[in-house]
This record gives C-alpha cells, structure tokens and sequence, in this order.
C-alpha cells in the first residue's frame, strides 16, 4: 500500500514539473509571439545591403497621442536576430498608429518626444549661434491600424524620400558688379540663410507637398560655407548646392510665407571678402519660392538675370567631380 502511495505521489509530482515546463515554455513562446507590428527595412538587411544600397541608422517612433515605442539601432543592427535581417517588431496597443522612421539623422537632435504634439527635431547650432546645414536626412511616415486580435501588421521602411530639400546655386558673369568677381579669383562662398525652417515637428511630417518645419523666430539663420562646383549647370561656370529643411509654416506668426533669402559673400585666396549679393527665392510673380520635401530649387544667376525654378530631371545639375570624392555637400566637387 505503501509503495502505491509512493507511486502516486511521484506521479503528481512529476506532472507538476512537466506541467510547470510546458507553462515556461507557452509564456516564452506567448511573449515571443506577442508581436503584432513589423516595419522591414531592406536597407539594413544583411543579406540585401551593398555599398550603394545600405542605411547606417534607424530610428523609428509610433506614437498613440503619447510616445508609445521608440527605437534607435545601429550598423550592423546587432540587436537581435531580427533587426540584423531588417525586421524591427513591436507589440502595440489598438488603434490608429503614427509612425516615424528616420535614417542619416546625425546632425539634428529630438526633443520633447514624449508626446506626439511637442516631438520635434531641430538643426544643431554652431558656436557663433547660426544654425548648422542639416544632413541628407531620409523619412518614412505610415499610419497602421492595429487590431486584438488581428493579424500582424507588416510595413516597409525603404528609405528612398528625403526629407530635405536642396537649394542649387548657378553662377556666371558676376563680373557686371565687380570686375573682381571673376571665375579665377573667387576661391570660397559664404551663404547666410534667413526665412528658413530651424526644426520640426513630427506631427506636421505629411506628404511632400504639405510638410512644414517650424522656426523659433524671424532671427533665425543658417551660415554656410559653400564647395564650389565647376560646370554644374549649363554653361553656367560654377555653382553650389546646400539642404535645407521645408519651408516653415509662419501662420503662428500672423504671416502666410515669407521668401527664403540669402546674403552670398564672395571670398578670394586670401580669405578676403570682395563682395556681396542678396537673393530672394521667389517666383515669377515675386511671390515666395516654397521648398518642398526631396525637391530641388535652381537658382541661376547670370550676371543682373536672376531665374528661380524648380528642377525636374535632377541629372541636370551635373558638377564635374573629383575622382575619389563623394557629391555631398561640403564632400566633394572640384574647387573652384
């Protein structure tokens, strides 16, 4: 009788312990399944990045009015398994779902990202207080609706959109205002931007056409020092580019828009200024010139002429580059 209870209490106990084993492993496998988000990158995929095809940064927020996940990894997105082929999962709560993704972010900083209406990033300041160019920074904005139960929910961050827009400068004929403003003699270009976006707020991040950055005030400048490019455009004989973040939205300020406007200082070898010319982004009409995201401003000055236009084959601003050197701003070219 004995040795029946013996056997009967080690088969409970037994039980027990498989039981508890199979309750480890249904909540290791509950909590690993719990993911019902996705955002694939295909850019930071081990097996799908290449020189030319990679991102070195991510950064993805979803909020639901308040921060609700925020996620930062780096190449090569050793994480986890996952993030190294390009998957970042979450668990979400229901609902409507405003996410962020961000790449090439080096050189702006977030704040306030605690909720979805003050989260913003802004332009980094140089010492002498002017604001700093941004980087080419790359942007992805979804929306999910996110469904207990329901299925996973799976998007793609490509990161093919800029953010910024850039701003190119065609030069020639700079002699008409002074005679030293010559091809040969000019060797540096000094560009202080004014009515320009300083940050923005990640709920005003949209489409293309309707994102707006914000600015603290009227005061606020970006000083730059332009690389100059030879032959960038036409027969124009040297030119410049330089990003910028959207045209702010001034409606807070009681204004509708304002032109973007820049004071180009010319420089010799000496590092002397010879002269200086003011320029209004504006359009035929004299009305302001607004930038958009991933587009591109031409500015042709041919002597007096001044022309602002928007770029539509970008292979039109073609400078003649170095061998060896990238065409970023600040990055390459060949000097003039």
């Amino acid at each position: 009788m004995n040795n029946i209870h013996k056997y009967t209490i080690r088969l409970c106990l037994s039980s027990v312990l498989i039981c508890l084993c199979l309750l480890s492993s249904c909540t290791y496998d509950y909590f690993e399944d719990e993911t019902n988000y996705v955002v694939y990158v295909p850019k930071a995929d081990v097996n799908r990045r290449t020189e030319t095809y990679k991102v070195d940064d991510v950064r993805i927020f979803i909020y639901n009015t308040d921060l609700e996940k925020d996620r930062y990894s780096l190449h090569p997105f050793e994480d986890n398994a996952r993030t190294m082929v390009g998957n970042f999962h979450f668990k979400l709560f229901p609902g409507m779902h405003p996410v962020h993704c961000f790449s090439n972010i080096d050189g702006v900083d977030f704040s306030e990202i605690q909720s979805y209406n003050t989260a913003k990033f802004t332009l980094q300041k140089s010492e002498d207080g002017y604001y700093k160019e941004p980087p080419v920074i790359l942007s992805e904005y979804v929306s999910p609706l996110i469904r207990i139960p329901g299925p996973l929910v799976t998007d793609t961050a490509w990161f093919e959109h800029k953010y910024v827009g850039r701003i190119c400068f065609a030069i020639k004929n700079l002699e008409v205002f002074n005679s030293k403003l010559t091809l040969n003699n000019i060797k540096k270009v000094e560009v202080l931007a004014s009515g320009i976006g300083t940050f923005q707020y990640l709920s005003q991040i949209s489409d293309s056409i309707n994102t707006r950055s914000s600015r603290s005030n009227a005061n606020d400048k970006m000083l730059l020092t332009a690389k100059l490019y030879e032959s960038p455009y036409l027969d124009f004989e040297f030119g410049f580019e330089n990003y910028y973040l959207p045209s702010p939205d001034l409606s807070a300020e009681g204004n509708s828009s304002e032109p973007i406007n820049f004071k180009l200082t010319f420089f010799d070898a000496n590092n002397q200024p010879i002269d200086f010319l003011h320029v209004e982004v504006t359009d035929d009409n004299h009305q302001p010139q607004v930038l958009h995201m991933a587009e591109t401003i031409m500015v042709t000055i041919d002597g007096k002429n001044v022309k602002v236009l928007t770029l539509k084959d970008l292979l039109d601003w073609n400078p003649i580059i170095e061998a060896g050197k990238d065409n970023t701003p600040g990055g390459g070219g060949t000097e003039v």
